[in-house]
């Protein structure tokens, strides 16, 4: 077996946080679907899949963990190996030999009672994608095998023995009797009845202490006595110590932890109201309904704030948005929910929409307006040159580019022609994308490119939707201009 992540080889290492992840608030995303997971699986999410069979392969296992209730007894499975996984740190507290040969047996009994859990979920006939046949095939082979059968066996066999041991416990006149045989009530709850003024948390004997209670010392001491044969059988077990563990099996909660964790957090978010669909992925035409940027969702979510979703397509011939309107109309929030969309496909998971169509794209890239750093000396426009540079690159054939705000500081007209040749060159270059700009020059310069604008309602007030509509100046510009008195003659007249 290889990876349920990855088509034909092993679990990568985890790479650098990609580029346009920060541009896209993608990096707010996926901090919020980890934050109870840790960073080990955090760095999952910046390992994009390689190529369209990876994506595939991945989001065929995300449909079957989808399926009836897998979901939740994953997380069942996940909840063994951690108990599996306490019980052995607890051992390296532990100084009583016998005492850690029995938390040992703990230990392993965890670790098959998760196998079996595992091999029983494996067995629904509705889960059907290749990375799960391939792991059923795995599981069926390896508990098959004599090793994994005679081991599971007697540590089965062990626990039942441990099991049955019973003491009685005997309270009278300040004095406290251990006998064996049946007690009339467990261990703690003997403990809280009897003594309901000791402010303490009773523990079962063999319990993970460094140091045991006289009364615990007691029950094993009696214990180690009359069961003298368990104890050497105990011993001879623990002997193979972690001979019982596969390590395919232990990366397991890893991988499942990729899935779930996205699954919790949607789940979650559709509590809260929001959409989410499996997209179409690989077809023709890029479009969708009801998208939304899922960072914005989460944040506004808080703050009690409305979240306006969008709707679009792009048709024959389409390769490029070119997306123009007002200042703070949403233009980027729409570019952002369209890369982020993009994104979760291309990881083989859920969009955040009512609909989605998604075609393959070899890769995301984006550039975004940031603030003239005065570390570089260079200048905005000198740094926006710079950072596009290597985006501009032959290799890239057929990603997809979001692109905000560029080249600001320059002259329109001058805006306008560098904008025209980074559309020429990755439209050239077999890439799809979003431009988003003030020039509604751009929006004309190009026979695969479609004007994209951020409406405004009768009043000039932003909508925050976004549509097909030939770029134009914002209306209500005029207005604008005079009301803060910057009409040519106002400001001549103000400085004469």
């Amino acid at each position: 077996m290889n990876s349920l992540l990855f088509k034909d080889k092993e679990i990568q290492e985890p790479g650098v946080i990609p580029a346009f992840f920060v541009d896209l608030n993608l990096d707010q995303i996926i901090d919020r679907i980890t934050e109870d997971w840790g960073d080990e699986i955090r760095q999952l999410y910046y390992i994009m899949p390689d190529g369209r069979g990876e994506e595939d392969y991945r989001r065929g296992v995300y449909r079957d963990i989808c399926k009836d209730d897998t979901y939740e007894k994953l997380m069942a499975f996940l909840d063994l190996i951690k108990e599996r996984n306490e019980c052995k740190a607890k051992i390296e507290n532990l100084s009583d030999h016998d005492q850690k040969n029995v938390w040992y047996l703990r230990e392993v009994g965890v670790y098959f009672e998760a196998v079996e859990l595992l091999k029983s979920i494996l067995a629904n006939s509705n889960l059907k994608s290749e990375g799960i046949n391939r792991l059923r095939d795995f599981i069926k082979t390896y508990t098959d095998t004599k090793e994994y059968t005679e081991l599971s066996k007697n540590a089965e066999m062990l626990l039942a023995e441990l099991r049955s041991f019973k003491v009685l416990i005997t309270y009278d006149n300040g004095k406290i009797f251990v006998d064996e045989g049946i007690g009339g009530l467990p261990y703690e709850e003997f403990l809280s009845k009897s003594f309901p003024n000791v402010k303490r948390n009773f523990r079962t004997p063999f319990s993970a202490s460094d140091e045991l209670s006289d009364l615990e010392d007691a029950v094993i001491r009696l214990y180690k006595k009359s069961h003298k044969d368990f104890f050497v059988k105990v011993a001879a077990f623990a002997k193979n110590k972690d001979k019982y563990v596969n390590r395919e099996v232990m990366n397991l909660p890893k991988e499942f932890s990729y899935y779930l964790s996205f699954i919790k957090f949607m789940n979650k978010m559709k509590e809260r109201g929001f959409a989410f669909c499996d997209p179409e992925a690989g077809g023709e035409k890029l479009s969708a309904s009801e998208m939304y940027d899922l960072a914005l969702a989460c944040t506004n979510y808080e703050a009690q704030k409305e979240v306006v979703s969008n709707d679009f397509d792009l048709r024959d011939g389409e390769k490029f948005i070119v997306l123009t309107g007002p200042n703070q109309g949403g233009k980027t929030t729409f570019a952002r929910s369209l890369g982020q969309m993009i994104y979760f496909t291309k990881m083989g998971l859920s969009v955040a929409a009512e609909r989605a169509c998604v075609p393959y794209y070899s890769q995301i890239l984006s550039h975004f307006s940031v603030e003239e750093s005065a570390e570089t000396g260079r200048g905005k426009l000198m740094d926006e040159l710079v950072r596009l540079k290597p985006m501009m690159n032959k290799d890239y054939v057929g990603a997809f580019v979001v692109i905000n705000e560029l080249f600001t500081t320059a002259a329109n007209f001058d805006a306008c022609e560098m904008g025209k040749k980074v559309l020429d060159f990755f439209i050239g270059n077999g890439c799809y994308g979003i431009y988003v700009t003030h020039l509604n020059d751009l929006a004309k310069s190009h026979e695969n490119v479609v004007s994209f604008r951020a409406a405004t309602d009768e009043n000039a007030k932003q909508t925050f939707k976004v549509g097909r509509e030939n770029a134009r100046e914002i209306a209500g510009a005029n207005t604008q201009v005079e009301k803060y008195r910057l009409t040519y003659s106002q400001i001549k007249e103000r400085f004469s």
